[in-house]
């Protein structure tokens, strides 16, 4: 699966929404029939996105993280297919938490 890009908006103190555009084709440009679904990866440094949240559903362009402590975090997803293979990670976005 190719990549693709999110964007992080504010949504309340500690909160933070990810958005994406979900992925329609496979690397080799062949049509996405098996999409079953994203891995949000985050984390405090740009380079250790060490929590992850499985979202289960291919209907899915955005999710809310709450409950974030005040620091910079930083946010890439990886799509998934029935097959479990991912996607390389999106681009690396970064919200400031106060």
């Amino acid at each position: 699966l190719p990549a693709f890009s999110i964007t992080v908006a504010d949504v309340q103190t500690g909160s933070a929404t990810v958005r994406w555009t979900p992925p329609t084709l496979n690397e080799d440009g062949s049509p996405l029939t098996d999409l079953r679904g994203y891995r949000l990866y985050y984390g405090t440094s740009s380079t250790n996105l060490d929590t992850v949240l499985d979202l289960p559903n291919p209907g899915l362009a955005s999710a809310v993280i709450e409950n974030l402590s005040p620091a910079t975090w930083y946010f890439a997803v990886k799509a998934y297919n029935a097959a479990d293979a991912e996607s390389s990670f999106s681009n690396i976005a970064s919200k400031t938490i106060t």
